[in-house]
């Protein structure tokens, strides 16, 4: 018993030892939350304010409206207007079900697309649905919905519709440019993104919060292109008769400015509206004159017939036995439409001989023909700022099998598209100078200043200029009296060259398939525009290129020319630019050519004369008539092309007298301290062209505000960003 006790007495704990356990082990307790409470507050605060701030704060991104884009004449092509979104903070929406039933019935999609939404995980922002009109979110902006956010975004609209809209392009949802101008230009046009603080209020919705205002969007640069939109509209309008009445496949068609390589009009059809892209075949989308390539047939003989007189193998007189149109070809018999025993080289090229062409290539050679080949930019790209083109193909002559250079002499085992055939066309146009193919004018910045303008930009002297006009000459004499009659256009001389390829279908050359194809320019003495015309496949019974391409060339250039007189079809281009025979350095006698001002508007002839350091007056200017600078100029003195010593020489103007009968004018609205923006919509909404001098605010218009002018006549704008 004696041990008993004292082994329970050993096992009692001494009080005072329990007591240091205890406060030892509430140190160890303290200590743990006191080293938590450091970690939170000192080492992980950044973490948990972060935390805390995305309860009760959102960024939302406040996206910009993209840059306007405008022809050549600064009529407005593409704008902006506001669509409406839907978007909802998943954390805050109570009754999801309720919610998505919600949205379902008034935006007609199925209630699990938007559950689906609501219960993304880890987000606090999420769009329900984009691009909606006003009236599909009517009363959703005014729900007693916690979460549920109604946002206003810029969504683009296309002005024309479809005119030009394979150019343009068009943007997907988050309004990104996914082709054409609104590819290329995505990032010029895009501007840059603001965003602002939403902060929930006592009920959990979503305002901004004042404290922090967040920051503006920068709206997107201006884009000024070189199309013409009326040009554009007419090119379009013939296509789509063409393709029509022909029973064609498609059609594509190129109208440029052969001296400076601006595109003035560019389509296929058929074609699309970037507005309603989803009821859009996505076969209308593609620019088909960049990106499909085909065998062009005679067109090609261009470069045969380049090359045979750079080479010096023949001239227009030249004899070309052509075995009454008829040849073999590794196996296979060649003809001629006209069968004649020998032709001169003037009536090959007029009639079109793939005999005399395919002999005549003999003589040229291989690397020959295939250095002309690409020296006229074919197998490579043209260079044009669209995004997408095709380069086709080109053999070397390395890859050449029996009968290839005679095939490329007439235009088969080539692959070519429309735009780098009418550069080869152009080039011969502009005396054998190769321009780079542009349609980016110009990029205008948010403060009214041109930040990048696009310059003719010459990519190689082809062909001499001897060679050049001697093609003029020849190419002239197809429309005249050769297989592209019906091109033809009184009063003006058309040069010009027909195409018509069999295409390859199922591997064989068709004879109920055909590539149809006119290439011409005017007036063919002193060429500026150029019209290139293929069409896919027609089936209406005439296929051949001088019979459905060359008459839709002649309804385009004809209604061109009622736009635009032969005195205009510069297009704004200055004269002096592309007439080197103004310059007085280039005289060797120092002596001056005296400019052709005749039927020119005075303010167009006052540039020119200034250029040349000339001096001027008029004799029958009548003191303080506004409208005296777009009054035609009648006759001049010294005559036009006559010589002049030297510049000391002033020319003597006298202005048509205009009896006013006729003749509708209208007063000159005043824009004065308007925008740039808002001057050039109001003037070109009136139907007037604006010059834009400076930028920032209009502090001067020329003529003057109440000033009677004809529709149609130049306005400029003087503007200052001082005041």
């Amino acid at each position: 018993m004696y041990f008993l006790a004292k082994e329970n007495n050993e096992r009692k704990i001494n009080p005072r030892r329990r007591i240091n356990i205890v406060l030892f082990g509430l140190f160890i307790l303290f200590g743990i939350i006191f080293y938590r409470l450091a970690q939170v507050q000192v080492v992980d605060s950044a973490k948990y304010k972060l935390a805390a701030k995305k309860q009760y704060e959102t960024k939302v991104i406040l996206y910009p409206s993209r840059g306007l884009i405008f022809d050549r004449n600064m009529n407005l092509l593409v704008s902006n207007s506001f669509q409406f979104s839907i978007a909802a903070d998943p954390n805050m929406i109570e009754n999801k079900d309720t919610v998505a039933s919600l949205l379902s019935a008034r935006l007609n999609k199925d209630r699990t697309f938007f559950l689906e939404k609501l219960n993304t995980p880890n987000s606090s922002f999420v769009y329900l649905e984009k691009k909606l009109m006003p009236e599909q979110i009517n009363g959703l902006d005014t729900l007693d919905v916690s979460g549920l956010i109604v946002v206003k975004e810029p969504v683009r609209v296309y002005n024309y519709n479809s005119l030009a809209s394979q150019i343009l392009g068009f943007t997907n949802t988050s309004n990104n440019g996914l082709s054409g101008i609104e590819l290329a230009m995505n990032k010029e046009l895009s501007g840059k993104e603001g965003y602002m603080i939403m902060k929930r209020d006592g009920k959990g919705n979503k305002r901004p919060d004042n404290e922090f205002p967040g920051k503006d969007p920068e709206k997107g640069n201006d884009v000024v292109l070189t199309l013409d939109i009326n040009i554009q509209k007419i090119l379009e309008e013939e296509l789509s008769n063409a393709v029509t009445s022909n029973n064609a496949s498609n059609g594509k068609g190129v109208v440029m400015n052969v001296k400076t390589g601006e595109i003035l009009a560019i389509s296929s059809f058929p074609t699309f509206n970037p507005n309603d892209i989803k009821s859009t075949d996505t076969v209308g989308m593609k620019n088909s004159v960049i990106t499909d390539i085909f065998e062009p047939g005679s067109t090609y003989k261009l470069i045969t017939a380049a090359a045979s007189l750079e080479e010096n193998i023949e001239s227009p007189g030249s004899i070309i036995a052509t075995e009454k149109g008829q040849m073999d070809v590794n196996g296979n018999r060649i003809t001629d439409s006209y069968a004649s025993t020998n032709v001169t080289f003037k009536q090959a090229i007029e009639n079109s001989s793939n005999v005399a062409m395919m002999k005549i290539a003999k003589k040229i050679g291989e690397e020959k023909f295939y250095k002309y080949s690409r020296d006229f930019g074919f197998g490579i790209y043209s260079g044009i700022d669209l995004p997408g083109e095709n380069r086709g193909s080109l053999k070397r002559p390395m890859d050449f099998s029996n009968g290839s250079l005679e095939y490329m002499s007439i235009g088969y085992q080539v692959a070519i598209n429309t735009m780098q055939l009418a550069c080869a066309y152009a080039a011969v146009a502009n005396n054998g100078l190769m321009m780079k193919p542009y349609v980016l004018k110009k990029e205008i910045g948010n403060d009214g200043k041109i930040n990048f303008e696009n310059k003719p930009v010459p990519v190689r002297q082809v062909i001499s200029e001897k060679t050049a006009k001697t093609l003029s000459i020849l190419l002239a004499g197809v429309v005249e009296q050769g297989t592209a009659t019906d091109a033809a256009i009184d009063g003006i001389r058309i040069a010009g060259k027909t195409g018509t390829s069999q295409k390859l279908v199922n591997g064989k050359y068709s004879s109920n398939s055909h590539t149809s194809s006119f290439v011409g320019y005017f007036p063919a003495e002193n060429p500026v525009v150029l019209i290139a015309i293929v069409l896919d496949d027609p089936k209406a019974g005439q296929y051949y290129g001088g019979k459905v391409s060359a008459p839709v060339f002649k309804n385009i250039a004809t209604r061109i020319l009622a736009y635009k007189n032969i005195n205009e079809l510069n297009f704004d281009s200055p004269q002096f630019e592309n007439n080197v025979t103004y310059a007085s350095g280039n005289n060797p006698s120092g002596s001056l050519l005296i400019p052709n001002l005749k039927d020119k508007k005075l303010i167009d002839a006052i540039e020119i004369i200034k250029h040349l350091g000339l001096t001027y007056e008029i004799e029958n200017e009548i003191h303080g008539d506004k409208n005296s600078l777009y009054k035609i100029i009648d006759s001049q003195f010294p005559d036009a092309n006559s010589l002049a010593a030297n510049k000391d020489v002033k020319l003597k103007l006298k202005l048509r007298v205009d009896n006013g009968q006729n003749v509708e004018t209208e007063k000159v609205p005043d824009v004065r301290n308007l925008s740039v923006r808002k001057a050039v919509n109001l003037l070109v909404s009136g139907g007037y062209k604006v010059e834009i001098q400076g930028s920032g605010k209009v502090i001067q218009q020329i003529p003057q505000q109440g000033t009677e002018i004809r529709k149609g006549e130049k306005i400029i704008i003087l503007c200052n960003n001082d005041i």
